[in-house]
């Protein structure tokens, strides 16, 4: 009997902690650009141009466009800070994971870029 209410107690409080929803207001499409940078390969430095990136929320999916690269996933959310939630995406085509961090006061969306690319703010699409 220990076991089970145990179970059931442990059980709860895992869900309760994978609950935390975006509101409505949050699942939009937001656009910008990322910066261009430098890379090194084979010991040599490659500019990379600037580009435009789209991502797109849904009350489960994220979808990511970058020049004319897509990809999607799932996502969970966490919250940071009073009024900054991180998303934290589980791409289906890459495995590499999408860091997304929303700052609801600036209403702004940040996606954290793998090194060398450099973090990109995005806005919400009129």
């Amino acid at each position: 009997m220990k076991f089970i209410v145990t179970f059931l107690l442990l059980s709860s409080l895992h869900l309760s902690a994978q609950s935390i929803k975006l509101k409505k207001k949050y699942l939009k499409t937001y656009v910008g650009k990322i910066p261009s940078y430098e890379m090194n390969l084979n010991n040599q430095l490659i500019l990379v141009n600037p580009s435009t990136i789209e991502v797109i929320l849904t009350k489960d999916s994220i979808y990511v466009n970058v020049g004319e690269s897509k990809w999607n996933g799932t996502y969970v959310v966490s919250k940071i800070e009073k009024q900054k939630y991180e998303l934290t995406g589980k791409m289906l085509d890459t495995g590499i994971p999408e860091r997304l961090i929303i700052d609801t006061k600036l209403k702004k969306l940040t996606r954290k870029g793998l090194f060398p690319q450099p973090d990109a703010i995005l806005e919400k699409k009129k």
